[in-house]
């Protein structure tokens, strides 16, 4: 009955592993599509991005050592019709530290 249990919950667990693990490989995809297809222009392919969007984005990018990308998008909104200041944006970082 305890092995049940604890088998269970194993199964969870490693379940749950998995989930995480599939989302940071489309996470790593998605900054390697982006950065091929769209940077650096991403207005030319529709994307008409919020503050809080741009953020996001340029912070996954950063996380995924994407640097240009993350900085070009950062740029491209804060100089576009988007970008209202409704959320500070982060300081653009020009290399990995």
């Amino acid at each position: 009955m305890v092995f049940d249990v604890v088998k269970d919950r194993l199964a969870v667990w490693r379940d749950r592993r998995e989930v995480a693990r599939q989302r940071l490989e489309a996470a790593d995809e998605f900054t390697w599509v982006w950065s091929d297809t769209v940077n650096p222009c991403s207005h030319e392919f529709g994307a008409d991005l919020t503050c809080r969007e741009t953020n996001t984005l340029a912070t996954l990018f950063r996380l995924f050592h994407h640097w240009n990308t993350a900085n070009q998008l950062q740029k491209e909104h804060e100089r576009g019709p988007n970008c209202n200041n409704a959320e500070p944006h982060p300081e653009i970082v020009e290399e990995d530290q």
